[in-house]
């Protein structure tokens, strides 16, 4: 979105910076600040150039080298860098260039920008420079001469102390604001310039990007007067320069401010103060996965082998929406290592062979989706986690932490309230079950992913009697499910239990706990448990998924033979077998409604087992023999009844 906004604005006076990538290059807020103006500064073909000759001379002064042991040496050197002869001036600002990429350590940026600011090989009047300087100095609040005011600003920027060298980089923001002011306030300058200038910030939840927004904040707050930027910026987590109250205080427990509600078009966001809106965008609809399937399908060309569906364009936007829920970043990247794969892969093996939980694009969107600043541990962590129905339970589930730290802990607490990565209801929104909290769908399936190859510990077996008790820690994704299955059970939670047996391969538990349930639950209820038992994760990934699937179903409920077994259980068995392999039913007012938002359609991407489900229900209803029992079933039958994707 970002570039595209730049290209649009590209006759402006625009500049976008990624601020995470300044970041990882070891830069600081007075580096994001010269590129910048280095981006601003560009020559335009219809708009007046920008100078900023107020931070150009702070920024010389800044990176001039000075003997803090003679101050009268230091003032004169200073004065021979910002106003001495141009003869001698050209000279002495290659050496400051020189000197400040070598041996100051001041920002690279500022020195590939030096010769772009002002006009330096024109003589400025010496009054002009002390006026300028001079103001600069009242609105920091500086007492002293202006040599006085640049020798302390040089050596606070030298200075070891954080808290001195921000001081200097407050200042140097202060001139910043101070130029565009001028440049759009001067005589004749509302005519020649007629936008403003829009600056397009990447990544602001980062470290750096905190500590820039923060200082430009502040200098805006101290300006006390409008300026000409527009700033657009972007972040996956709240930032916390917003958080102060100087800002209009922390974020909503519940919800950020300026939600993009998904049933509307038009983003309303909330106003914090004068000049300052903060809004969360939305996903994208499935009609807008599907564009995206359609050109992609277009750009595939013949070489590769149409989808098997029917209609191809709607079953590929589907699936990726499925799987990504709209994930702007997510489905773009899906689309694109599908595109990667040699021209005589299927779409259903590409997309199961994009998604192995080794491969590349698992690794870089959970680098794009987890905090910036996640340590192993907390991802480590998160990945566990995933196994749990929501948040809270992962919280709860000692045995995920016994090896965590408390840091860790903290961690994974701050990512709990973490609006963007997390799913949290309206406090208005009624919720039949109260779990309200899980992590971002599309962030939860690739934790899965992640957790699927991890080596299980000795002695994990699926079904009631595998357990983790004893192994080394719990770690496999099998052992992390043993883990909360004995938990739950434990606590008499005879759903959750039967949910984590399903998880680690135990269908023949989760079927028995559906089997009991019959008798004593109304239709409606027994549904629910059947709608929340087949959200388990698969405990099959990779290689397995590729074997034809009717194989893989007959081989889940293998274990029921031919031997004496109730008939009613066996129709749920299988029921529950093939619910669990087979994606979501189009229809289904429950689907949004019970907590947990997982969706893994890769088990059967083209819906052949919905045919087996319906017949499962037929015969439910038919032994039911009762009015009620028999109608629900009957309904749900009906969900089943066409593709997911028409």
């Amino acid at each position: 979105m970002l570039r595209h906004l730049a290209d649009w604005a590209r006759r402006a006076p625009v500049a976008r910076l990624d601020l995470a990538a300044l970041g990882q290059e070891g830069r600081k807020p007075i580096d994001v600040l010269a590129a910048l103006v280095f981006q601003l500064n560009a020559k335009k073909k219809d708009f007046a150039r920008l100078r900023f000759p107020a931070f150009g001379l702070l920024t010389i002064a800044v990176a001039a080298r000075v003997e803090a042991a003679d101050r009268d040496a230091a003032v004169r050197q200073m004065e021979t860098a910002l106003v001495g002869p141009p003869s001698s001036r050209s000279e002495v600002i290659n050496q400051l260039a020189t000197y400040a990429a070598t041996v100051l350590g001041a920002p690279t940026a500022v020195t590939a920008a030096l010769p772009l600011l002002p006009e330096w090989q024109r003589h400025w009047a010496r009054l002009r420079v002390r006026w300028r300087l001079a103001r600069i100095r009242s609105r920091s609040r500086e007492a002293g001469s202006v040599d006085g005011f640049l020798i302390d600003l040089n050596q606070r920027y030298g200075d070891r102390e954080a808290a001195e060298r921000q001081r200097a980089e407050a200042v140097l923001f202060d001139a910043f604001l101070d130029d565009l002011q001028r440049a759009y306030g001067s005589r004749g300058g509302d005519k020649r310039r007629t936008t403003q200038c829009l600056v397009l910030l990447d990544n602001v939840d980062s470290p750096l990007g905190n500590d820039f927004l923060k200082a430009l904040l502040d200098a805006r707050r101290k300006a006390q007067a409008p300026d000409s930027l527009l700033v657009l910026a972007t972040a996956g987590s709240y930032p916390a320069a917003l958080e102060g109250f100087a800002f209009g205080g922390p974020r909503h427990p519940g919800a950020l401010p300026g939600r993009w509600p998904a049933e509307e078009e038009k983003f309303v966001p909330e106003r914090i103060v004068k000049g300052l809106v903060v809004g969360q965008l939305r996903d994208l609809a499935r009609h807008e996965v599907e564009q995206q399937a359609k050109e992609l399908l277009r750009s595939a060309g013949r070489r590769v082998p149409a989808p098997a569906a029917d209609n191809g364009v709607q079953w590929l936007g589907w699936v990726v929406h499925e799987l990504t829920r709209g994930h702007p970043a997510g489905t773009a990247q899906l689309l694109a290592a599908l595109l990667g794969c040699s021209a005589e892969t299927g779409w259903e093996a590409r997309l199961r062979q994009v998604l192995q939980p080794s491969s590349e694009l698992v690794d870089a969107l959970l680098e794009r989706l987890l905090p910036i600043d996640a340590s192993g541990e907390l991802a480590q962590a998160l990945a566990r986690a995933a196994a749990a129905v929501d948040l809270a339970q992962a919280q709860a589930g000692r045995a995920l932490w016994d090896e965590s730290g408390a840091r860790v802990q903290e961690e994974f607490n701050d990512f709990c309230t973490d609006v963007l990565r997390t799913m949290h209801l309206d406090s208005g929104e009624e919720e039949s079950d109260g779990r309200t909290e899980t992590p971002h769908p599309l962030l939860r399936l690739l934790l899965l992913r992640r957790l699927a190859a991890v080596p299980e510990p000795e002695g994990v077996t699926p079904g009631p009697a595998g357990s983790a008790e004893g192994a080394s820690g719990v770690r496999g994704q099998r052992a992390v499910h043993a883990a909360l299955r004995d938990r739950a059970a434990a606590a008499g939670d005879e759903a959750t239990a039967a949910y984590h047996a399903l998880a680690g391969g135990g269908l023949a538990a989760a079927a028995a706990y559906l089997d009991d349930a019959f008798d004593r639950l109304t239709p409606e209820e027994w549904c629910t448990e059947l709608c929340r038992l087949r959200r388990a994760p698969l405990a099959e990934t990779g290689e397995a998924l590729e074997q034809p699937l009717w194989e893989r179903y007959e081989r889940l409920v293998d274990h029921l033979g031919d031997g004496a077994v109730d008939q009613r259980l066996r129709t749920i068995t299988r029921l529950l077998a093939a619910m669990w392999i087979s994606p979501e039913p189009p229809d289904d007012p429950r689907t949004d409604r019970i907590g947990d938002p997982y969706r893994d359609p890769l088990g059967d991407p083209l819906a052949e087992l919905y045919g087996e489900i319906q017949a499962r229900f037929h015969t439910l209803a038919v032994h039911a023999d009762s009015v009620p029992w028999t109608s629900a079933l009957l309904r749900r039958t009906k969900q089943y009844g066409k593709e997911p994707w028409l």
